[in-house]
Parts: structure tokens; sequence; C-alpha cells
């Protein structure tokens, strides 16, 4: 398969070689050390390359990565390289199994139905398993927060938004990130908060970085964070006070999770902060008045 020598910026972190990499990295030669930051810099174009082109790119002899390959507990450089390769594995997977779709050629009403069936089971996962003190601290952490920022980026972007929408119903002062602002807008507005604020981070496989860079950034600066995420080995998760887990596995539509699992979450979670929080009724009421005008029943 083609898929660009530079399609990925960095070795997966969850992935076997990424760890085993960063606990023999104090005891490596300066050599092994400079075909490491290769590795660990462009992963792809190393596991396409035979050890004696993927040498040449950090300029060290074939017997380093050899000897690179052993310290990271492998009987040897194939042994590495096929591990290395597995670390993308979940990446490539969809896109194989979209090509053998389309080689079905299945009916449009057959591949409705069966993401229809796919959105609900992960509904119904994600509902009964729903931890009922995780879901109530969640609500109370809203309730009390003085202002709310949702961070999350591309698909958790606009699930974000929707989220922010529903919780500004309820009379919370919510926000997302800014339109065009990015990770450096994110930043500005965590700068203007504190303590007192909520940082609620939503994302999933495969997490986007500056998700997980401004849940770090917010613990760090003492702003409590709430993760809207997939499971207890997210990432999110040791940064955040609590954390929601969604369901959101999708095969049809795979890479992106299932957006009906993460909106079903996120309006269940609206629903709940409507119902405990007092001012909810007052807000819901004046927003009724105030946009009366815009909006038609013919």
């Amino acid at each position: 398969m083609n898929h660009g020598n530079r399609l990925f910026s960095g070795l997966p972190a969850e992935s076997t070689v990424a760890r085993a990499i960063q606990n023999a990295l104090p005891a490596m030669s300066e050599a092994q050390r400079r075909f490491a930051a290769l590795v660990q810099a462009e992963p792809l174009r190393v596991a396409r390359l035979s050890i004696n082109d993927a040498v040449s790119g950090a300029d060290v002899s074939v017997a380093t990565a050899n000897r690179f390959a052993t310290a990271l507990g492998y009987a040897g450089y194939p042994e590495f390289r096929a591990d290395l390769i597995r670390a993308f594995e979940d990446f490539f997977v969809p896109v194989e199994r979209l090509k053998r779709r389309q080689a079905e050629k299945r009916s449009a009403m057959d591949i409705a139905q069966a993401a229809f069936a796919e959105d609900l089971e992960s509904i119904g996962a994600t509902a009964s398993s729903l931890d009922s003190a995780s879901l109530e601290a969640a609500v109370q952490q809203i309730i009390a927060a003085r202002r709310v920022f949702v961070a999350g980026f591309d698909l958790s972007a606009h699930l974000g938004g929707m989220l922010a929408i529903g919780l500004v119903m309820t009379g919370c002062d919510a926000q997302t990130v800014p339109s065009g602002g990015g990770a450096v807008g994110a930043v500005r507005t965590l700068t203007r908060m504190g303590p007192q604020d909520l940082v609620i981070t939503i994302a999933f496989p495969h997490y986007y970085r500056d998700t997980i860079d401004m849940a770090g950034f917010a613990k760090g600066a003492g702003i409590p964070v709430l993760a809207i995420t997939d499971s207890p080995r997210s990432p999110l998760v040791p940064l955040a006070q609590v954390a929601l887990y969604v369901t959101a596995k999708q095969e049809l539509n795979a890479p992106s999770p299932s957006s009906a699992a993460i909106l079903s979450l996120i309006e269940a979670l609206v629903a709940t902060v409507a119902s405990q929080r007092p001012e909810a009724a007052e807000a819901s009421e004046r927003f009724a008045s105030s946009a009366y005008p815009w909006m038609t029943n013919r």
C-alpha cells in the first residue's frame, strides 16, 4: 500500500515500540539515539524501508540498527520492524475494510440499515455502562463552574459546539475553541480561567494531540477537567478529575467514532444538568422570549 512517506508526524504514543524506546533511551549510545529519533519522527517511512535504506536516514550503521532493536528487547531488526508496522494497523484496517465493502456492492438501503444498527448498538452500550457516580460528579462540576470551556478539535469540535449550546440553554457560561483560533486560541482562553472554572475535553481514537495538550495545560493551571472519551486507557483520563465513557466504535465509517453515540451522551449530560441547575428554567424561558421574533410555525 502506498500511503505516502510522511503521512504520520510521529510514532503512536501507545504503541509497543514507542514505550520500548522510552524505556531504553537513557541507556542508548549516541548513534542509537539518532536512529531512535528517526523512528520517532518518521516511523512509517522506517517501517517501509529495508534496514540498509533506513540507517542511511540517521547516518548510522546496520550494526547500530540491530543493536538498537535488541536494546528494545527484540530478537533482531526484523522483529522490531514487524512490531513497528503493527503500530499502524489501526490506521489502515478501516481503509481495507472500506475497500472490501466497495467490492461487495451492497445496496444503499443495506448499508444505511447497517449504519443505524451500529449506532443503536453503541448508544445502548454507552447507556448500560454509564457510571452513575461519575455522571453525578460531572453534573456537579458543570453546575459549580463559573465558566465552562469545551475543548475538542475536528469532529469533536462540532460535538463540543453542540455541548456548549446545550449548556448555555441551561444558563451556563459556556464556550468552545474560538473559530479559526485553533490551539493558540484555546490557550488564550485558558489563560483567563482558573480553579472556579471547568474545561470539558472531548477526544476519541485517534486522539488529537492538541486536545491532550489543552487538558494538560488546564490541569497544570489548576483548572478542573472533565473528559468525554472512550475508555480508561484514553490519554485524557490521567488529566481529568472526572471521565465519562462512550462506546463509539463504528465499522462502517471508521476510523471516525460514532457521532450518534457521543451526541447521545452529550444530550443526556445536558438534560441532567438542566434538571438539577436552579437557573435552567429561567434561562430557557428568557431564550424563548427573546428568540420568538425569529421563529415561525409556518
